[in-house]
């Protein structure tokens, strides 16, 4: 399975038809259906094909963009887990970025430290999914964000850590995901 990377993350849409659609706030968009209402959109796009913008990010991740109004919200990771797993899992990094959704240019970046041990790099199923794999979500004031051991993470939509929760401490060697 070919792992999604942010480092050339991709916008395939005509650039007037993207910057009018509306909101996804969540893991498969309005109701979780995976579906739009949006007419005229590309069904097939390359790296020079349909192509509105490209932007380099601090690393590889999984989840879903989400898009609120003229923000585009992702996560990434870096530091760890990266290369085949080499490196110190002390310098895995994770990254919650807000782009805007015309140009790609990114408005902020919030890093978290990771509370550690994290589940180790395998080459399983975490090499395919990363340290940064679960999908945003917004209620239209707050970003919401789950990193696995380390917890869940509210945001305001300048990326000011407004509270943070624990949900456990245990690992079972397969990473996260919701």
């Amino acid at each position: 399975m070919k792992r999604l990377s942010c480092v050339a993350f991709l916008i395939a849409s005509f650039a007037a038809e993207f910057t009018m659609a509306a909101d996804w706030t969540q893991f498969r968009g309005p109701g979780g259906l995976g579906s739009s209402d949006e007419k005229g959109l590309p069904v097939t796009w390359s790296s020079t094909k349909n192509i509105a913008w490209k932007t380099k990010l601090p690393g590889p991740g999984t989840s879903s963009p989400i898009t609120l109004g003229e923000s585009v919200f992702l996560t990434c990771y870096s530091g760890y887990g990266l290369n085949a797993g080499k490196g110190e899992m002390a310098n895995l990094i994770r990254h919650v970025l807000c782009l805007d959704r015309k140009s790609g240019k990114i408005l902020w970046t919030k890093n978290f430290k990771p509370a550690l041990p994290e589940s180790r790099y395998s080459g399983g199923n975490n090499a395919q999914h990363g340290y940064a794999a679960s999908t945003p979500a917004t209620d239209g004031k707050r970003l919401y964000v789950f990193f696995g051991k380390s917890g869940v993470y509210c945001l305001d939509l300048k990326g000011e850590e407004i509270w943070h929760a624990n949900v456990g401490k245990g690992t079972h060697g397969w990473g996260s995901a919701t």
